[in-house]
């Protein structure tokens, strides 16, 4: 499930061994080790796995994708190539058509190359939101990319060096967000993004970027009514031609992976199989909304629990997986289900993620509201009020509280969005090791840079383009396709459809979080349809309550000890020991999985960096 290729224009060219070692170190990686196939040409060769890659080679071009298109059908029956032709013939023949414009053409998730030896032109491409993913490497007459930075590092052309920025980053925002990854000089290409390496000069530029208009017309009703029929066209185009008895459903009980399932029972006219993870943990475990969807819709639902044991036995394949540090918890309750469902037949599983971003579901977004009231006072009050209330002496009780809301609300964004990030929270002096580099720069860099380039009028657009990139595309995305790969499964995300994004960002920000209300319309659409107590419940997803078991499991408490007071760890310079004994101890002291959760990102990298960097177990 992997492309990948070397374009060298030094007359020395790459080698179809090391082609070979590319593909393998992806299929590896992920559990699998089946065949592949190559494309070669004098200055480059391009490669694929052959469970979901394409290759065409032909007329000049090189062609390597993985795709899935959903609008491949009509495609072909305007173009004079074959309509049994691969994948790859298509996208050559639309791209000799029409030039790099052809991607935006494209309804569906892909990553592509084209190499065409007529223009000296390497062309790479993303999908819209950044399903498939792809990375590369640049060096004097040599590009090398592939879909995962282990495949990068295995043409043994780039050094396997540390990115220590890229680790900071981790630290602040658990993962590595793109463009960096965790390796120096190998970058992630950005979703809805296009590269063209030509004569050894690189232009990177988006070909599609969601744009935050808000300026959809209509009744709150009709436009209510515009976006369930767009819920459920989004089911239906992406589970097109998949095999009812061989396709699944996340879900959690939540509205976004219930009414995924209950729209294909609805389409297929048959109940959907759904999965479902829970736990013994009562602030966690949602099987109960879980199985009042089942129920509501006629679902054939199975369920299983996952306890602190099968977590533990789980934590070395997540490891494996992730060629970057990922701290994301909630990765092993997924990869649980996902194993689950193959148990019993499943090859596609549809997820339910996007729809918060889009529509207004998470909980920061409340919070903003709450801050932006203060926003909305006058100016010329608001300077008579705060010198009269700093100025009474009490720092505790309403007083204490409205200080603190005043303080909060005037911090501008995306200080106040992110303060709750670990180098906000804790200095980054008592937290860093040896070995990183000092932050007297930016530590929301990333989160700022989407902040200021939204495409967006509203505030609150602007939070949801970070978390659109950030949250989903860095993190909810990876998350779920990589643990389907290790697992052989395909995954699809119907609320990514790209009309429903289209139409997210043609809504006014009333109508996603009215009030302190959160995905207003969304709920409005959805009412008739899904059961009043999901629409009420709150937001849990796939998590996991990994912190606690830190404190309360004998075994992943021996193991986050052993490993973050390790000499191994502390030589590191990852971070400081003191800082991982104080929070050892507040977890000790605290009732709540906070520091727990802060530990697990820490031991997370230490595992990354004995497996993908040490290379030991």
């Amino acid at each position: 499930m992997a492309i990948c290729g070397i374009i060298r224009t030094d007359r020395v060219g790459p080698t179809a061994g090391q082609i070979d070692a590319m593909v393998s170190s992806m299929d590896r990686n992920r559990g699998h080790g089946g065949t592949h196939s190559q494309g070669v040409s004098q200055e480059a060769v391009l490669g694929v796995t052959s469970a979901s890659g394409s290759i065409h080679s032909g007329d000049g071009l090189l062609v390597a994708c993985e795709v899935e298109i959903y609008n491949e059908q009509e495609l072909r029956k305007s173009l004079p190539t074959s309509l049994a032709a691969a994948p790859a013939t298509l996208i050559a023949e639309l791209y000799s058509r029409h030039g790099d414009e052809f991607v935006t053409k494209l309804d569906g998730v892909f990553s592509l190359a084209i190499w065409d030896e007529r223009e000296h032109k390497l062309l790479l491409a993303r999908d819209r939101l950044g399903v498939k993913p792809l990375c590369y490497a640049e060096l004097p007459s040599t590009l090398i990319f592939a879909s995962h930075p282990i495949g990068v590092l295995a043409s043994q052309l780039v050094v396997r060096n540390v990115n220590h920025r890229a680790i900071v980053d981790y630290l602040n925002f658990n993962v590595v967000p793109a463009p960096r990854t965790a390796y120096e000089g190998v970058f992630k290409l950005k979703a809805g993004g296009y590269l063209v390496w030509q004569r050894e000069h690189t232009r990177e530029a988006h070909y599609w970027e969601l744009r935050y208009t808000e300026e959809a017309r209509g009744t709150e009703r009709q436009l209510a009514e515009e976006l369930l029929f767009l819920l459920e066209e989004s089911v239906r185009v992406t589970s097109m031609h998949l095999d009812p008895k061989h396709t699944g459903c996340f879900l959690s009980g939540g509205t976004d992976s219930s009414s995924i399932a209950g729209f294909l029972t609805r389409i297929r006219r048959q109940p959907a199989s759904a999965f479902s993870i829970g736990f013994a943990e009562q602030r966690f475990d949602e099987l109960g909304y879980a199985r009042l969807a089942a129920r509501h819709f006629g679902l054939t639902h199975f369920e299983r629990i996952l306890r602190p044991q099968e977590a533990y036995d789980l934590i070395p394949k997540i490891v494996d997986l992730f060629d970057e540090p990922f701290a994301n918890a909630s990765a092993i309750p997924t990869f649980a289900c996902i194993e689950f469902a193959k148990s019993h037949g499943i090859t596609t599983m549809l997820a339910g993620d996007g729809g918060d971003e889009l529509f207004g579901g998470n909980e920061r977004y409340r919070i903003h509201q709450v801050y932006d009231l203060y926003q909305r006072v006058p100016k010329a009050l608001r300077r008579l009020l705060e010198p009269a209330l700093f100025a009474l002496p009490a720092d505790a009780g309403f007083i204490g509280k409205a200080k603190t809301y005043i303080r909060r609300s005037n911090v501008p964004n995306p200080e106040r969005y992110c303060r709750w990030r670990l180098l906000q929270v804790f200095p980054s002096a008592e937290v860093l090791g040896r070995s990183l580099p000092s932050v007297n720069g930016d530590t929301l860099a990333t989160p700022r840079a989407y902040h200021r380039a939204a495409l967006a009028h509203s505030e609150l657009n602007r939070l949801l383009h970070i978390d659109v990139n950030m949250t989903l595309g860095d993190e909810d995305i990876p998350k779920v396709v990589r643990t389907a790969e290790q697992n052989g499964i395909n995954v699809r995300f119907p609320y990514l459809h790209q009309s429903l994004a289209e139409f997210a960002g043609r809504l006014p920000v009333h109508l996603k979080v009215r009030g302190f209300e959160k995905r207003y319309l969304f709920k409005r659409a959805t009412r008739a349809f899904l059961p009043p107590a999901i629409l009420e419940k709150k937001k849990h997803g796939f998590g996991l309550p990994i912190g606690i078991w830190l404190k309360t499991d004998p075994k992943l408490r021996t193991m986050s000890r052993d490993i973050l007071l390790s000499a191994a760890a502390s030589q590191r310079g990852y971070f400081r020991r003191e800082f991982i004994e104080t929070l050892m101890t507040r977890l000790d002291q605290d009732d709540t999985p906070y520091y727990g959760d802060l530990l697990w990102v820490f031991l997370m990298l230490e595992l990354w960096h004995r497996k993908h960097v040490a290379g030991t177990a």
